[in-house]
């Protein structure tokens, strides 16, 4: 069994993970990339909106993946839909691409 995602940049369009109800007004999100092709430059961006808003808007990133590694983002005053946006740099070949895995945020009730 192989758990996580792979991503290649393609086109270059970014990609998007499905939206989800907000679980606290604060969370630390976190991504482990554990495999990288074709030196990219992977960018995972948390976004958030509020019910009645019509486009997301950015509320913070995990930052720029390009080798192995884990990184988090400590994030408050968070709406009520949240979503991540995975990138990669337009420079990046259309091969390059990346193995990652995106844990479950943790919530907290308060800022």
């Amino acid at each position: 069994m192989v758990i996580g995602t792979t991503l290649c940049k393609g086109d270059g369009n970014p990609y998007h993970s499905p939206s989800f109800p907000r679980g606290g007004l604060a969370a630390v999100f976190a991504a482990v990339v554990t495999h990288v092709f074709d030196s990219p430059n992977f960018t995972i961006t948390v976004e958030h909106r509020n019910q009645e808003d019509t486009g997301f808007t950015t509320l913070g990133d995990l930052g720029t993946f390009s080798a192995t590694s884990t990184k988090m983002y400590e994030a408050s005053g968070i709406k009520d839909v949240v979503r991540f946006k995975y990138a990669f740099d337009a420079e990046d070949d259309p091969a390059a691409g990346v193995h990652f895995q995106v844990q479950l945020p943790s919530w907290r009730p308060y800022p």
